[in-house]
């Protein structure tokens, strides 16, 4: 028997793939750490089954671009002060593009071996020629997952918060509550403009809402939707594909294939950015003419 297993591995032989577990890496909340993501709003991709996988986004070269750095404490943030805990991992965004333009701070914590806990945000956006603020501190929340992180590893994030949204004299105060499931249910290598890196794939299931008794402006809305994340120690969430909003009261449906992606594109803890493709190249051959043997070299430009 021990000779027919002998000679059928020999015949078909087994590919093993290795689970990648996400560890821990300070370098991302040092102060001074920057990256840049890339968003398309309408992408077309297709995050296949879970278990081990490839995913190649290199083809996705189009879309607005952010940049985000992380930044010292600094009292003079606004709302910064109204955190329940100190901030220690505070992120400056910026992004600019044809028809709006944001900048903001993004307040969490980090207390190793746990990830990052939101804290809160505050922002402004010009859009359509109209000035927007946003702040929301976070009342409560619960830890989010700790390293190391693998395969079929489950966590919940649940957060109840207060803001205020602004556009000009008009300031309307609300209250919500947010809570994020995840669970890690793929692993593989990721292809990105950057690089390749091994990482795991996490869904996001994602449900909020939002309540503001304001007398004219006043609201009350459930949002839900599905995130397909990838996770690498060495960028963090390298990339997220987050599908379309669902209101109809139910969980959105998981196997879409168009949404919103976001993908690292920069990264200062890597010295990395992406490449770009050459322009043109030049070709010569030594010596010219040639008998037996030539040398080629192709130069890049």
């Amino acid at each position: 028997m021990k000779y027919i297993l002998a000679i059928f591995a020999m015949l078909f032989p087994v590919v093993m793939f290795s689970q990648t577990t996400v560890n821990y890496n300070a370098a991302l909340y040092d102060v001074g750490m920057a990256f840049t993501t890339r968003t398309i709003d309408d992408a077309s991709f297709d995050p296949g089954p879970s278990g081990a996988g490839s995913w190649n986004f290199t083809p996705f070269t189009d879309g607005d671009e952010s940049d985000f750095s992380v930044v010292a404490y600094d009292g003079s943030i606004p709302h910064i002060g109204e955190c329940g805990e100190t901030p220690n991992y505070i992120v400056y965004y910026h992004d600019t593009t044809d028809t709006s333009e944001t900048e903001g701070w993004l307040f969490s914590r980090v207390t190793p071996p746990t990830r990052v806990c939101g804290l809160g945000l505050y922002g402004t956006m010009e859009s359509g020629g109209t000035d927007y603020a946003l702040s929301a501190i976070n009342d409560s929340y619960t830890p989010s997952d700790t390293f190391p992180i693998g395969f079929g590893a489950s966590w919940i994030e649940a957060i109840a918060g207060h803001g205020t949204m602004s556009a000009g004299i008009i300031s309307i105060d609300y209250t919500y509550q947010d809570t994020n499931w995840y669970h890690a249910d793929g692993w593989g290598q990721i292809i990105l403009p950057i690089g390749t890196f091994d990482a795991l794939r996490v869904t996001k299931r994602h449900w909020e809402h939002s309540h503001s008794d304001d007398f004219f402006f006043g609201f009350d809305k459930t949002v839900r939707d599905f995130t397909y994340m990838w996770l690498c120690t060495e960028l963090g969430s390298a990339v997220s594909f987050k599908g379309p909003t669902d209101s109809t009261g139910g969980m959105p449906y998981s196997t879409f294939t168009t949404g919103k992606l976001t993908l690292q594109i920069a990264n200062s803890t890597l010295a990395v950015s992406e490449n770009p493709l050459p322009t043109g190249f030049g070709l010569s051959a030594y010596p010219n003419p040639f008998n037996s043997s030539v040398k080629i070299t192709i130069a890049g430009g």
